[in-house]
């Protein structure tokens, strides 16, 4: 909970129509999603200027608001004509910065453990299996959907109270330094690199950048921190073991710290079994996450948790919307949505799965561009061609510039797969509609700029129309 004149202290600025009975305990940067008592952070875009939002936040009862210095000194008629509407108005000469002195001043005044979890691949996933474990026991507060970045990190740490025990964050970057700059905003006292794989490669520039980026977390825990990382990458534990960090590895091979075994999917349960002792299951038909929750284990151990009080089958675990997810469109058609990522190592292990898949019917990879993969875009989507003609799959469509790439090397490789390349998704979605039968299944994947999306709406649309019909 803050006061106002504490951030006015904080930010060194004065404060503006001050009303001292009003605090705040979370703050908005849209007044879509603004709850009354937020403080209100006017933001700049490129499309958008929050500024000129500043009277829909009061009317919805922000409790004040972090407002530009020079809008301020601009336009003083229009907040000395606003008196009764306008409260406790902070200027400051940057409002981002701002945000994030006072997330971290908060975070700084909460001494409990941080968890700080980044990398190329699985850091959600491994953020809420993380979550699940440890809210079991304590009071956890951890970062929502995407706001993993140098706004919604500090968004999350402004609603830490004293009554919160925990804190588990995910750090997302596409360029040098951002995490770094989102680590020391969240002061972590351990970390986790998941996966270390050629994602956002246009905001990098090579391979080489995304592991030194990645590790910046490392870089900024106190010596001696827990750090846990996986096994299989003999390049991040090298560097990792450089810093003066407690290395943790989780895996599948004997020099792993915390070891994965016995990893199976059986009836819509993943399971597996973890340092050979306890056997745990969650929910869903991707078993490529079962290290993501090995290494949300791994942290939970570190962190002093007794494993014989988690339950051998998480009920209580909600799978991500959009990873590998498995849905019923009715009329005996499955869809598997997977539009959350679409680097070229989550499409090996969604290909991989989606092959062993039990399906009485066709199988049906629909895709679109992997993007931000830089100037070796063509070079990964041709790849993927490769490796689509290597699996069993009977009709592969897509849409998207780059997918063309693949669909060409398909077409070259593979003469008996049905390969078709698009414009559009509602061409992709019209094409698949009439294709379907009862007992086929549908791989949906690509990045989320693509908006694969559309494709399942469609479907989903048609088909429940199609057994309301039926029904009728």
């Amino acid at each position: 909970m803050f006061s106002y004149p504490d951030a006015s202290r904080l930010l060194e600025t004065e404060i503006f129509f001050p009303n001292p009975d009003l605090t705040f305990s979370g703050g908005s940067i849209d007044t879509r999603t603004l709850v009354p008592g937020d403080l209100f952070i006017a933001l700049k875009g490129s499309r958008q200027d929050g500024h000129a939002y500043l009277e829909e936040a009061f009317r919805k009862k922000a409790s004040g608001a972090l407002i530009s210095r020079l809008v301020f000194e601009c336009q003083r008629g229009r907040f000395e004509k606003g008196r009764g509407l306008f409260r406790n108005l902070l200027p400051v000469p940057d409002p981002e910065k701002a945000l994030q002195a006072l997330a971290s001043w908060n975070r700084y005044q909460q001494r409990i453990p941080c968890v700080g979890i980044t990398g190329s691949i699985g850091k959600t996933s491994t953020k809420e299996f993380l979550h699940f474990l440890m809210s079991r026991k304590f009071r956890v507060l951890s970062n929502q959907g995407n706001f993993n970045n140098h706004l919604g990190l500090p968004l999350t740490l402004l609603r830490l109270s004293s009554e919160d025990e925990m804190c588990i964050a995910e750090l997302g970057a596409n360029h040098a330094g951002e995490i770094r700059g989102l680590a020391r905003i969240l002061q972590p006292t351990m970390g986790v690199i998941t996966q270390v794989a050629p994602v956002h490669l246009e905001g990098f520039g090579s391979f080489e950048a995304i592991y030194a980026a990645k590790l910046e977390l490392f870089e900024e825990l106190p010596a001696g921190s827990p750090a846990v990382i996986p096994d299989n990458n003999p390049m991040l534990i090298q560097r990792s073991r450089d810093l003066k960090l407690d290395l943790r590895l989780v895996g599948f091979s004997p020099q792993a710290d915390y070891f994965l075994s016995d990893v199976a999917v059986s009836g819509h349960w993943v399971h597996f079994k973890f340092n050979r002792k306890w056997s745990f299951a969650f929910p869903g038909i991707a078993p490529f996450l079962a290290i993501n929750a090995g290494m949300a284990l791994a942290c939970a151990c570190e962190m002093g948790l007794d494993l014989d009080e988690i339950p051998e089958v998480w009920n209580d675990f909600r799978p991500l919307h959009g990873r590998f997810e498995l849905r019923d469109l009715g009329n005996g058609i499955q869809v598997i949505y997977d539009g959350y990522n679409a680097s070229p190592h989550a499409f090996d292990k969604a290909l991989e799965v989606f092959e062993s898949f039990p399906v009485s019917g066709k199988k049906f990879v629909v895709f679109s561009d992997m993007l931000e993969l830089g100037s070796e875009e063509k070079k990964f989507h041709q790849d993927l061609g490769r490796k689509l003609a290597l699996g069993h799959f009977d009709v592969v469509l897509a849409y998207g510039k780059q997918s063309l790439a693949a669909i060409e090397v398909l077409v070259s490789e593979d003469r008996h797969c049905t390969a078709i390349h698009f414009e559009t998704s509602r061409d992709v979605a019209s094409c698949l509609q009439a294709m379907l039968r009862p007992g086929d299944c549908v791989l949906l994947k690509a990045s989320r700029g693509m908006k694969i999306e559309e494709v399942l709406n469609h479907l989903s649309d048609r088909f429940s129309k199609a057994v309301d019909a039926g029904m009728a």
